[in-house]
């Protein structure tokens, strides 16, 4: 089944481009979902575009979205092929200058208002902020060599110029966030990075996955973007960090 819904723009209403389209995939998680909206909610201006795409939930999000319509610019409700398909139709729904990604379980604490509208008319193509990650760890985003070999870009905490972003990948299932990025540095992207937090995120998303499966898929990512030697270095650092953190520990 295939519902969708949204606010009405008034007849009288001129039509603008958005400054920030903020982008939410969901599925079945009813009882969490209000959290991360009413955080939104009480940031929402005409300057910002909020977009749901709920994968076919069966729990009551439908519900809950419809009765929360007035303050959501669109939301569409049907079966997808998993997060980064749900999260790609968001972005084609999508007209704000930027765009940025929450899922259930984050929450918005602030919109760098004043560095994007600096950054709308200039040729940076992501502003990348810290995000918290609760229990007092902050999440600090870097752009630079460091990002072939792990995701040093938080997309809870990063705006990307929606004409420049390159979609993601349906056939990865964990880290095609990371592969973005990656497309994005290899293309000659600008970015800023910011300091202040921009949103706070649960760490028990798809890509704080530790199987064997997960680090296949992250390996991949670098292999297809820059071969097998940075894949080769990737995976050394990755014993090493391991070693430091148990040394650490004891």
């Amino acid at each position: 089944m295939r519902y969708e819904g949204g606010r009405q723009r008034k007849e009288d209403e001129t039509p603008c481009t958005p400054l920030v389209s903020i982008l939410v995939v969901v599925f079945n998680a009813r009882q969490n979902l209000p959290e991360l909206l009413e955080s939104i909610f009480t940031r929402k201006a005409e300057d910002l575009e909020l977009i749901v795409i709920d994968g076919g939930s069966s729990d009551g999000t439908v519900d809950y979205l419809r009765s929360h319509q007035e303050k959501i610019d669109y939301w569409l409700s049907e079966p997808d092929a998993g997060i980064y398909d749900a999260m790609n139709k968001a972005v084609a729904r999508a007209t704000g200058t930027f765009l940025l990604h929450l899922n259930v379980g984050d929450m918005l604490l602030e919109i760098p208002r004043k560095d994007l509208e600096k950054a709308r008319d200039t040729s940076v193509d992501l502003l990348s902020f810290p995000v918290a990650l609760g229990a007092r760890r902050t999440f600090r985003p870097s752009y630079g060599m460091a990002l072939r070999f792990q995701n040093t870009l938080h997309h809870q905490g990063t705006f990307y110029r929606r004409m420049q972003f390159p979609s993601y990948d349906p056939r990865l299932k964990i880290f095609a966030d990371f592969d973005a990025n990656q497309r994005l540095a290899l293309s000659g992207a600008r970015a800023v990075i910011g300091a202040t937090a921009v949103a706070f995120h649960a760490t028990d998303g798809v890509s704080s996955q530790k199987n064997q499966a997960a680090m296949d898929e992250f390996f991949s990512v670098i292999r297809k973007n820059h071969g097998l030697g940075a894949t080769l270095l990737a995976r050394l650092l990755g014993k090493w960090r391991g070693m430091k953190s148990k040394l650490n520990f004891s």
